[in-house]
């Protein structure tokens, strides 16, 4: 199997790291799993590896799809395939928290009909005129399985949901039960760490994006990506680009903090039941390199 095991956990957990010591002990390059990593230029507040990182190894599916186009969990698996099928002999190993991608990648993808491309532009219509919480409460109602763990800014999640439902009569959830074409089960470790450590990287973590220049690569990326491109969607980005005074930027310091800890509360509910994984407590095992490695 060229994918020798994922390393997935919530965000702000600690995944970059230990995946890079683990990717040079495997003589393995990396697939990043993470949704909002894979657009160009919108690498400060997705957290993307840095280029020293991603020199010392080489990373898939992390900066390299342009801003205005949308991507999906089955074009990640298209993506991932043809670079298994491409490299045959070369060891891999997946690092990220978007479960989706994830689940799709090992078990296929839902048998869902062709939908019509009205059905989306109807509820994308919807979403300008009532808002896009309305449709995320109408999701959560229709679908609360398939809701699970998606965040209110995930317009495409959202939309897709609901376009499923009202095309076919069945939610997604019943037709993500019915699926063709994964790779198979592969070893997935979890990372963990204790709730109230968690929350206080995520928090640090924020702060470091704004030294490292955050607001400065959203006022920058304004002047060269449309608004409406699916990569403003990443948490964070609409809002600093909105503030007007040091204490609007603040105050969405503090709500980026905020959705960002729910966002992982959301992960942390979402993997624990949908994907089978071997636990590995970042606070309590003396060595989580050493128990990796002894796993394999």
């Amino acid at each position: 199997m060229p994918i020798l095991f994922a390393i997935a956990g919530a965000t702000g957990i600690g995944k970059s790291r230990l995946s890079l010591d683990l990717a040079e002990r495997f003589d393995a390059e990396i697939i990043g799993v993470d949704s909002r990593q894979i657009y160009t230029g919108f690498a400060i507040g997705t957290a993307q590896p840095s280029p020293a990182e991603m020199e010392r190894v080489k990373h898939h599916m992390v900066n390299f799809l342009d801003p205005r186009e949308t991507f999906s969990a089955g074009d990640f698996c298209r993506n991932v395939r043809e670079l298994l099928e491409a490299n045959p002999g070369r060891n891999y190993i997946a690092v990220g928290g978007t479960g989706l991608y994830l689940q799709s990648l090992m078990l296929g993808l839902p048998k869902i009909p062709k939908i019509e491309p009205g059905v989306r532009v109807g509820l994308e219509e919807k979403a300008v005129c009532e808002g896009l919480d309305s449709l995320f409460k109408t999701a959560q109602e229709v679908d609360p399985e398939a809701m699970a763990g998606v965040e209110k800014e995930n317009a495409q999640r959202i939309i897709r949901i609901l376009e499923v439902w009202q095309a076919t009569g069945r939610k997604l959830s019943d037709w993500q039960k019915e699926r063709e074409g994964g790779i198979g089960q592969i070893p997935v470790f979890w990372l963990q760490r204790s709730r109230e450590n968690l929350y206080a990287r995520i928090n640090a973590r924020v702060d470091k994006m704004m030294a490292d220049g955050w607001l400065d690569e959203v006022h920058r990326l304004a002047k060269n990506v449309p608004l409406d491109a699916p990569a403003w969607q990443s948490l964070g980005y609409r809002e600093l680009l909105q503030a007007t005074s040091p204490a609007d930027v603040a105050r969405v310091v503090d709500e980026v903090k905020r959705k960002t800890r729910n966002y992982a509360k959301r992960q942390l509910t979402w993997f624990r039941w949908q994907i089978p994984s071997v636990s590995v407590d970042l606070e309590t095992l003396a060595n989580p390199y050493e128990y990796i490695v002894g796993q394999i």
